[in-house]
């Protein structure tokens, strides 16, 4: 070892990631702080000056998890033909399930009982939901119902998400079918529904 002191940032990095291992493990609620700051090579009055309760330490992941999940989403390039955004946004949701298994569960399939904790997760389905509701802006829909466009842009969202969401559910059961072939799937489901509100619209 080098004995180079880590900073402040660095250590809660290490932090993180130690907490990220441990909750995964054992769960949150049989997940000690003793146990993270063991993982993450610290003492536990450190991991406690960096984050005084557990409830705070698993907020702080979940948080980091939506922002993963939402930069890699960010970094899609432009385009004006809304089918290329919906199959380019199935697309990197999964490459990111696949490889963030933790965070998905995190996310979307645990709902967490501590309120400090339930209140980060409102927050980061509500930001998931945002982002996908952007997928709609500019978008001319056949829509009956007379409601705001921006809230109904929210519910088509909320039901993308839902579908995506029990997708990826059946395909941790499933994984002997290839990524590419759920990205289609799903993809194929959601964007004939939409296509039809599109061609009405035009």
């Amino acid at each position: 070892m080098s004995g180079k002191r880590l900073t402040r940032e660095a250590r809660r990095a290490r932090i993180l990631a130690a907490a990220g291992e441990v909750f995964a493990s054992a769960g949150y609620d049989a997940a000690g702080m003793r146990e993270v700051a063991a993982a993450a090579g610290i003492s536990t009055p450190v991991l406690y000056d960096h984050f005084p309760a557990k409830a705070e330490l698993y907020a702080a992941l979940l948080e980091s998890e939506v922002d993963g999940l939402l930069a890699g989403w960010g970094e899609l390039p432009a385009s004006d033909d809304p089918e290329v955004l919906l199959r380019g946004r199935v697309s990197a949701i999964f490459a990111w399930i696949e490889s963030h298994e933790r965070g998905w569960r995190m996310i979307f399939a645990e709902t967490p009982a501590d309120p400090a904790v339930a209140s980060v997760h409102r927050q980061g389905q509500a930001r998931a939901t945002a982002n996908l509701a952007g997928l709609f802006h500019g978008v001319p829909l056949d829509l009956t119902a007379r409601i705001p466009r921006p809230l109904a842009d929210e519910v088509l969202a909320e039901a993308c998400k839902s579908a995506l969401n029990a997708i990826a559910t059946w395909w941790w059961r499933h994984r002997e079918v290839p990524r590419d072939e759920v990205v289609a799937l799903t993809a194929d489901l959601l964007w004939r529904g939409l296509a039809a509100l599109t061609e009405g619209a035009r």
